[in-house]
């Protein structure tokens, strides 16, 4: 009996490296050869591997993953946040074509990724590393990134106000006064979308401090 328990818990140990790869992982690291930093890198994989994300995205909820980069001042009794800045990344999946359609839009910019025959194809491009300049304010102070994610399946009302964000007609949101999904979340289709199934993801992920 013993040996049987202390071979499960063996495998267990074995089995979790490859049950974390299986996992989203988000990363934040300070770019290099600047002083002060002109910002971060971002990098982020496996943005679908929930498998409950990808059967409701092949069943018409799109995906929607908002990252949001904060840069934060250290020192004293609490840390300060200095500045931050945000994006949006959609997926969606046309059951017509069978392909899979991705775009991500940051402030102004848009940037339209393409058709992909696979998830995984769409996966292997939106988790190459992004560039995001935020840089900081002050001189001989230190500093740390802090970078937060979540990823959502949507409704088909979630996703009509999305796409009108995304084409800049909720100014508040592209201003930064309100969060872009935050509007998203009213109603009773968006609800309803919950109670069918609908999933939230939620990651956070913070660089080593450094010093301007």
């Amino acid at each position: 009996m013993h040996r049987r328990l202390e071979l499960t818990f063996l495998l267990l140990i074995l089995a979790s490296p490859l049950l974390a790869q299986r996992g989203t992982q988000l990363e934040v690291s300070v770019m290099a050869a600047n002083s002060p930093p002109a910002g971060a890198n971002v990098a982020a994989t496996r943005l679908l591997g929930s498998a409950k994300i990808r059967e409701l995205l092949r069943n018409g909820f799109p995906a929607a993953m908002t990252f949001r980069l904060e840069l934060w001042r250290s020192g004293g009794m609490f840390d300060d946040l200095e500045k931050s800045t945000q994006w949006t990344m959609l997926v969606s999946f046309d059951p017509y074509g069978q392909q899979y359609h991705a775009i991500r839009r940051h402030g102004p910019s848009q940037e339209d990724f393409g058709s992909f025959p696979s998830i995984e194809a769409v996966e292997a491009k939106l988790q190459t590393t992004y560039p995001v300049p935020l840089r900081p304010d002050r001189i001989g102070t230190r500093y740390y990134y802090n970078v937060v994610l979540d990823i959502e399946s949507l409704s088909v009302s979630d996703l009509d106000e999305l796409q009108r964000w995304l084409r800049g007609e909720l100014e508040p949101a592209v201003r930064g006064k309100r969060a872009p999904l935050s509007a998203l979340r009213r109603g009773f289709g968006t609800l309803m979308s919950r109670l069918l199934g609908g999933e939230t993801r939620h990651y956070e992920s913070r660089s080593g401090a450094f010093r301007t």
